[in-house]
């Protein structure tokens, strides 16, 4: 005999489900009495072929030479030899006699054994298959390491990859699922044949794509199951972030909107008439839902009859979670740090060509007369968006950031910078806008407070940063639209000089800039169609006219260029949208453009607005005070009524990072409205939050307590001078500008309830403040930085002449309720 080759013989059991064979078989009788089943085809064949069938039949054996040179075992003897007790069908056995006129009741031997020996080759088929393995490879997969190991470890995941280096360390049992995957992902390079090898050619740093996933475990143990609960689980993930619940509620106030002798009636106008939208009045009203709880503002047309048309909300409605609805992201939305896609590599910053962090800090100082001292800002700019930059050489001092001319007319960029305030919001805020602008060229600022500016930059390295002073660490959402706005008026005088030594004239330079919310995810535009009605007339109309509509999604390229190609958009000062809701009517869209409050994405001209200022205290309605100061200073303010824009709802960072919390207590606790007053010149508040976020919540809940004749009291406002505050949805209010040549509704028709005076300034005088009239008991209330300042405001407005309030002496503020107010004589 040649030489054997080791090798072990492996089986498994039979899967077939018959009891296990006796040492003695059964006698033929027995197996006469209990025939197999048998197919009809074998009863069928002649006696010569049965003969010859059962001549070849020979006992197996079991070699342990090569497989190739073993013999194949036949089973057809052992088997017959097992008693098998399985019934004949009646299918069967119709069969067997009606295929032969001379079988019989009792089947002879050799019958007998053709059917058990076919009967066993079907069963033989369905047991486990028999491998033949080399003995090396056998104790491979059998044995274990010196650690408990399995050697099978050593070998490969996939034969579509290599080892990358023979010193690589050995696999740990104890290691899990996930470092078993990061073991193989470092230790391990695709071959030619893999869908990967493309990556490292282009210089990729992984060896294999970050998505691609490993699923690895032992035989039979499974892995489909696994993978195929994996997809489904993924499958979920993946159509629920394509969706986002963003808000939905219908605008507040519309029924309180009064119509006036004026209607801009052009509903076909793509863009608004500067001669015609002058004549339309300013609408005081707030219309944004997210001001629900927000005081009214009178105006000199509904201040009489709101009295008896507004219905006090109560006071459990105001904290009810705000309507939502999901809406499936189009491919214009703006995404999170959680969007990856191959488009978005290079804008994201993750592409190969860019050097990940790869940015510098530049500072970038300019002086401001009302803080008194100069305002050193830090901006982070990458590499890859250094050419948005002015710089005195390459790599060199920041000088200033580039601005178009207001006569560029091309496509493929938008003209306004974009800021983007935000906090708390590194990992959800929309800062993503490749998609949103559809790949358009444009300049995109985050703007971050100092302490969060490390974590921004991790999750958004390619992008531009605008690093707020540390003394705004505390501040709010006001300061960071006080030192935007400040910014880029600065940017635009640099901008003017620069280009003016070009040649370019001052006018010339793109005045606009954007300030948008980091909610920002989608934007709409309403089609009309006017039933042909070409009417150029402003006065009030019959609307029997007709009037269809529909909206769609577009991309926040197609808004902005649009906007921007409004002819006179240079004489408008403040521009906006609407917010989006399911419940909007024809009644909203019909009007084009409407001359009101402006939320949440504006376009901002800076050089109309250079003498308006962002109130820096603010932490609340920053937006609606800046509003009525624009307004109030003869500027236009235009909302597109055929655009809208959708907020996602985030339940992290913005206005919720604002938390109020007790400095005594480890543990939080509640801290009710009451307590956010302390004893003057207390040294150590208790309270952990600004004084000016206090402030603004204080009066927002308990403002009723000091204007009692203001309570739902709509014809008798209270007067606010220079400054909007909330002061709760039950209290009204009348905003008026002290500023030289302003505009201001005509208050000779009002008796007010109240007067409310926060930080005025020397414009507001005596002699202004005697121009209204009081309700007799009517309440004052004087806001002031500190004592000296208050009793000189006092003094200087001669207020003690016609209200009567408690100063005890010259060194030391009322501490009693009674005394924080004054009552008009």
């Amino acid at each position: 005999m040649g030489s054997q080759v080791g090798g072990v013989f492996v089986t498994g059991s039979a899967l077939c489900g018959e009891s296990s064979a006796q040492p003695g078989g059964p006698s033929q009788r027995e197996q006469a009495r209990s025939p197999q089943p048998c197919s009809p085809s074998d009863e069928s064949r002649v006696p010569g072929d049965k003969q010859r069938l059962r001549a070849s039949q020979r006992p197996p054996v079991i070699s342990r030479h090569s497989p190739g040179l073993a013999p194949q075992p036949d089973y057809g003897l052992k088997t017959s030899q097992r008693s098998v007790q399985v019934p004949v069908t009646s299918s069967s056995s119709q069969l067997s006699s009606s295929g032969s006129s001379s079988s019989s009741t009792v089947p002879s031997a050799s019958t007998v054994i053709l059917q058990a020996s076919h009967c066993s080759m079907t069963r033989a088929c369905q047991q486990p298959p028999i491998v033949f393995l080399p003995k090396l490879v056998y104790d491979m997969v059998t044995s274990t390491d010196s650690s408990g190991l399995p050697k099978a470890a050593s070998l490969l995941p996939s034969h579509s990859v290599m080892w990358a280096s023979s010193f690589r360390p050995l696999l740990s049992k104890t290691m899990t699922s996930t470092e078993q995957s990061l073991y193989y992902r470092q230790w391990t390079v695709p071959r030619p044949s893999h869908m990967d090898y493309g990556d490292r050619a282009e210089g990729r740093g992984d060896s294999f794509h970050p998505r691609r996933l490993l699923l690895s475990g032992p035989p039979q143990i499974g892995k489909t199951g696994a993978y195929l609960q994996f997809l489904s689980i993924l499958s979920r993930m993946l159509i629920r972030l394509t969706e986002v619940d963003v808000y939905d509620e219908e605008e507040i106030n519309i029924d309180l909107e009064e119509e006036s002798d004026w209607q801009y009636l052009h509903h076909g106008d793509p863009w608004p008439d500067l001669e015609l939208f002058r004549k339309l009045p300013f609408d005081y009203l707030i219309h944004d839902p997210k001001y629900e709880d927000a005081s009214l503002i009178c105006s000199h047309h509904q201040g009489v009859k709101r009295q008896d048309r507004a219905n006090p909300r109560k006071p459990e409605e105001l904290y009810v979670r705000r309507q939502t609805s999901r809406m499936r992201l189009s491919k214009y939305a703006a995404y999170n740090t959680y969007h990856h896609c191959e488009q978005c590599h290079q804008y994201m910053g993750f592409h190969p060509r860019y050097q990940l962090y790869e940015s510098t800090l530049h500072a970038f100082a300019f002086s401001y007369s009302m803080l008194g001292e100069e305002i050193q800002l830090h901006f982070i700019i990458p590499k890859s968006k250094e050419h948005h930059f002015v710089f005195s050489q390459p790599g060199g001092q920041l000088e200033s950031m580039r601005l178009p001319l207001v006569t560029d007319k091309s496509h493929e960029y938008i003209k306004s910078p974009t800021f983007t305030p935000t906090t708390g919001r590194h990992e959800h805020g929309l800062f993503n806008l490749y998609h949103a602008m559809d790949g358009a060229s444009h300049l995109h600022v985050l703007v971050v407070k100092e302490y969060e500016m490390a974590i921004y930059k991790k999750y958004w390295p390619n992008h531009i940063m605008l690093v707020l002073p540390s003394i705004f660490n505390s501040a709010g959402v006001g300061a960071a639209h006080f030192l935007i706005k400040e910014l880029s008026s600065h940017n635009l005088e640099l901008e003017r000089s620069r280009q003016e030594e070009l040649g370019i004239k001052p006018q010339d330079i793109w005045p606009f800039i954007v300030i948008s919310d980091d909610s920002c995810v989608m934007w709409n535009v309403v089609d009309v169609d006017c039933g042909g009605d070409r009417s150029r007339d402003v006065t009030l109309p019959t609307l029997s006219r007709e009037f269809s509509w529909s909206e769609r999604n577009v991309s926040l390229k197609y808004i902005m260029q649009h906007i921007e190609a409004s002819p006179n958009i240079t004489h408008y000062a403040l521009i906006g949208m609407r917010k989006w809701s399911s419940k909007t009517g024809s009644r909203e869209v019909r009007k084009p453009f409407s001359r009101c409050h402006v939320h949440d994405f504006i376009i901002l001209n800076v050089d109309l607005t250079q003498n308006v200022q962002y109130n820096q205290n603010r932490f609340l309605c920053d937006d609606v005070d800046f509003n009525l100061r624009v307004h109030s200073a003869g500027l236009l303010l235009c909302r597109f009524n055929r655009f809208s824009v959708m907020k996602k709802q985030m339940a992290v960072g913005g206005h919720r990072s604002l938390h109020i919390t007790s400095k005594v207590s480890d543990h939080p606790v509640a801290v009710v409205p009451a307590q956010y007053i302390c004893a003057p010149d207390s040294k150590h508040p208790f309270l952990a939050a600004p004084a000016q976020l206090l402030l603004e919540k204080f009066l927002q809940q308990h403002s009723h307590r000091f204007f009692p004749l203001s309570l739902r009291n709509h014809g008798h406002p209270v007067l606010l001078v220079d400054c909007y505050l909330n002061l709760g949805s039950q209290i009204s209010v009348c905003y008026v500008s002290s500023r030289p040549h302003s505009l201001n509704i005509s208050c000779s028709d009002f008796m007010f309830s109240g007067l409310l005076l926060y930080l005025c300034d020397s414009f507001v005088g005596a002699s202004f403040l005697k121009k209204f009239h009081f309700l007799k008991g009517a309440t004052l209330c004087v806001i002031c930085q500190d004592r000296n300042s208050l009793r000189q405001t006092v003094v200087r407005l001669e207020l003690e002449d016609e209200w009567q309030f408690r100063l005890r002496d010259e060194f030391q503020t009322a501490n009693a309720k009674e005394d924080l107010t004054g009552r008009h004589i």
